[in-house]
């Protein structure tokens, strides 16, 4: 993952709420099994290693965030062990086999936590992160992004 993706990822998280936070994390775990298929094909050994041990710990956040009250929690808790074993399958083999199982499970499930998303209104849950807006200003190459600095932010006395 380049720091470009890692600085939009980091910008979503801080102004999200709890569901778009979920639809953020979905995201990182499909660039990280596109960035571990580009790798292997690449032959980028150290590469595609740290993309399928980073998408692991995603999952294993994803599963830590699951509320046990719900029923569908366990199937969930299931599907993530199924993708953490499929990525460590391809971790092992060296082939793109359990990235692309993997990716059959977490696409459909990214595609339907972003509907969910879509109707949660509720608050972000940083409440004092900076605010960034893009597309204010533009320069000659690309959008400048514009930071409001609040003097709340951080922690309060």
């Amino acid at each position: 993952m380049n720091q470009e993706a890692i600085n939009t990822f980091t910008r979503r998280i801080t102004n999200g709420n709890k569901s778009e936070i979920i639809v953020v994390l979905f995201d990182m775990i499909k660039v990280d099994l596109d960035d571990a298929l580009d790798g292997l094909h690449n032959h980028e050994q150290e590469e595609y290693m740290e993309a399928l041990r980073h998408a692991s710990e995603v999952l294993e956040h994803l599963q830590e965030a699951l509320d046990f009250n719900y029923d569908i929690s366990k199937d969930l808790y299931s599907l993530y062990d199924y993708c953490k074993r499929a990525i460590a399958k391809s971790m092992y083999s060296g082939r793109d086999e359990g990235i692309l199982e993997a990716k059959e499970v977490i696409v459909p499930l990214s595609e339907a936590f972003e509907e969910v998303a879509e109707s949660d209104d509720s608050a972000p849950l940083m409440e004092n992160a900076q605010k960034i807006a893009a597309g204010l200003t533009y320069g000659k190459n690309d959008i400048n992004e514009s930071v409001d600095t609040d003097s709340n932010r951080g922690f309060l006395a």
